[in-house]
């Protein structure tokens, strides 16, 4: 089973942001099916560091809150670059409070109180990150939606890249992964109502039926 993607994030532990944590760890799970976890999220079988380094190792990419420059925050943030680990920089602070080494970043911001600009562009730092090793797969979906609206008279639109992403993302997390090319049906059957704008639509969902039913009974 392919293993599922992680998001680690290195933020003060700080009360007043234990919210904000369960907040992002919420939407990062229903937006993309993403594991996301901070050092503390466990409970603790082995010396903290330790255990930290090991998150960070397991994890894809990393959320680094440096809200008034942490310490131990710039510790696991150094940790993430010896191991060549990408890094989305969040804050509360202005972003020239930032010390110099990490200035030339971009610095997402953030104000508990207003969270849907914060969110757009979280959204879209993570959906950026992940979306090189998803063009293909987009790639071959179209290809496949080419073919479905060709046998089948229709002209179904395509899922925008950032929809079909999102639901192959969250597929991988609860599904046990995209299917091999060595198994072409269930291969197709999960690429195409992904790729399919309208896929809810009852025609459509009967013609897919069909056109499947045809093509591997």
């Amino acid at each position: 089973m392919p293993r599922s993607r992680k998001i680690f994030v290195a933020m003060p532990f700080r009360p007043e942001l234990n919210y904000f944590f369960l907040f992002l760890e919420h939407f990062v799970r229903e937006e993309f099916g993403i594991s996301i976890e901070r050092g503390d999220a466990q409970v603790l079988d082995k010396p903290l560091m330790e255990k930290i380094r090991e998150q960070i190792i397991r994890a894809d990419l990393i959320i680094g809150d440096v809200t008034g420059n942490n310490a131990n925050v710039f510790y696991e943030l150094g940790l993430a670059h010896a191991r060549g680990k990408s890094v989305i920089f969040i804050t509360q602070d202005p972003p020239e409070q930032a010390p110099v080494d990490i200035r030339a970043f971009e610095f997402i911001p953030y104000d508990l109180g207003q969270h849907e600009a914060f969110l757009a562009r979280i959204k879209n730092a993570i959906q950026s990150y992940f979306s090189g090793s998803y063009q293909e797969l987009y790639d071959e979906a179209e290809a496949l939606l080419r073919r479905f609206n060709q046998d089948m008279s229709l002209t179904c639109a395509a899922a925008s890249m950032d929809d079909f992403q999102a639901k192959v993302m969250r597929a991988e997390q609860t599904g046990g992964g995209i299917p091999s090319r060595d198994d072409e049906a269930l291969r197709i059957g999960f690429l195409l109502p992904k790729i399919i704008s309208d896929f809810s639509e009852q025609n459509v969902f009967t013609k897919y039926n069909t056109w499947m039913n045809e093509a591997f009974d």
